[in-house]
């Protein structure tokens, strides 16, 4: 293999080169190497590196770095539509006895194994890669679950949207009964209405 298929390579993949990437084409290090010192490849953090055609995503990279990480609270409604504003502080889940390093800068929510599965789904980031994030239904579950993490306006924006363009209220009720908020989410729905 060449420096120009392991370019190639990585601009399929948005630009980027990292471990499961490099494995799967059996890239040797010393190309990798090279390419550093001709600048056409950056490391961006251990393992992952970037081609100048690239555009750096922190939602991205931290799902490399962190395989287990599932996006959630302000980040997962901003992934899912049903923000309208761009959190800086990204927050994702974890299940409960996952050890991962002290993480700067996130918020990292622990929850438990039963549920933690429950309406992961896989979303492009504005950059244009996928990442691991909890879907719509899961989202306005949470906003009830965990209440004071919300502003009041954020909340109802995220319910309006999500009853305007979204809605799916067989799954949602699935959902609230699982996570125990089924009462709390119905009497919202039957007030707003979901017609």
């Amino acid at each position: 293999m060449d420096k120009k298929q392991i370019i190639t390579i990585a601009n399929a993949n948005n630009g980027y080169l990292y471990s499961k990437i490099i494995k799967e084409y059996n890239i040797q290090s010393s190309l990798i190497g090279r390419l550093q010192k001709e600048g056409t490849i950056s490391k961006v953090d251990r393992g992952i590196y970037i081609t100048n055609q690239g555009i750096e995503d922190e939602l991205f990279i931290n799902s490399i770095k962190y395989s287990r990480i599932v996006y959630s609270g302000e980040t997962a409604l901003f992934l899912n539509g049903l923000s309208n504003k761009q959190t800086l502080n990204y927050e994702f889940s974890i299940p409960y006895g996952t050890c991962t390093p002290k993480i700067i800068g996130y918020s990292v929510k622990y929850v438990r194994k039963k549920t933690f599965q429950l309406g992961i789904i896989e979303v492009t980031t504005p950059f244009g890669n996928k990442v691991r994030c909890y879907d719509k239904e899961r989202c306005i579950c949470d906003l009830f679950i965990r209440q004071d993490s919300y502003d009041y306006e954020d909340r109802i924006y995220a319910i309006n949207e999500y009853r305007k363009y979204y809605l799916n209220i067989k799954k949602l009720y699935n959902y609230a009964k699982e996570l125990g908020v089924y009462t709390e989410i119905s009497n919202v729905f039957e007030v707003i209405g979901w017609n």
